[in-house]
């Protein structure tokens, strides 16, 4: 004797729907992708200053910066044809692009004019910087092959790139035999070494 199994399309098709609830998700509701929206906003408000206040991160800005300084002297000598230096000034916290150091005595050089702000290439850290105001440059020591050009503070570049060092009590230049750029804030250092002959520039 046979069974007869009657099936009612009505509750197969409500048993399968609820079996698909149960099973597969359409997507985020409302509510749960503000949550995740007010997480994201909170998280961002706490982190992200606290890592713009981060000494080291500083320090590391301060460091690209120059890098980007340096290398902009260097290239602006290899395409004009003419030398170029980076003045230090340890004590005023700032360093200076310039041409010509002989041309203009009480700027040490004649200034280069900054390709964005169109105003003298100076670049100052400290109190008056926003976003510096721990930054400072704790060393500039440009050191040339002659122990007469030992040490000075003032970096050039000639119209093939290679560095020098600028003696301005002598009025003169003389091959960079080392040079080095400590840059701090708190107690992190970055280190900045501009290589004889090459004029390659690293940092550490």
């Amino acid at each position: 004797m046979f069974t007869k199994t009657v099936f009612h399309s009505g509750t197969a098709a409500a048993a399968a729907a609820r079996f698909r609830a149960r099973g597969i998700r359409g997507g985020f509701t409302l509510v749960e992708i503000l949550a995740v929206v007010v997480i994201l906003g909170i998280a961002s408000a706490i982190v992200i200053p606290q890592i713009g206040t981060r000494d080291d991160m500083r320090v590391k800005a301060a460091a690209r910066t120059l890098i980007a300084d340096l290398i902009y002297a260097q290239n602006l000598a290899i395409s004009t044809g003419q030398v170029v230096y980076v003045r230090f000034d340890v004590a005023g916290n700032s360093y200076s692009v310039l041409t010509n150091p002989l041309n203009s005595k009480a700027k040490k050089g004649d200034p280069v004019e900054h390709p964005i702000t169109q105003s003298d290439y100076v670049t100052k850290f400290g109190s008056s910087s926003r976003g510096w105001e721990q930054v400072k440059i704790k060393s500039a020591v440009m050191n040339g092959v002659d122990t007469n050009f030992r040490p000075e503070f003032t970096v050039g570049f000639d119209e093939i790139g290679s560095p020098h060092v600028w003696c301005y009590d002598l009025d003169q230049r003389n091959d960079l035999n080392d040079g080095t750029v400590i840059l701090q804030a708190g107690q992190f250092t970055n280190t900045i070494t501009i290589s004889p002959a090459t004029g390659e520039i690293l940092v550490n």
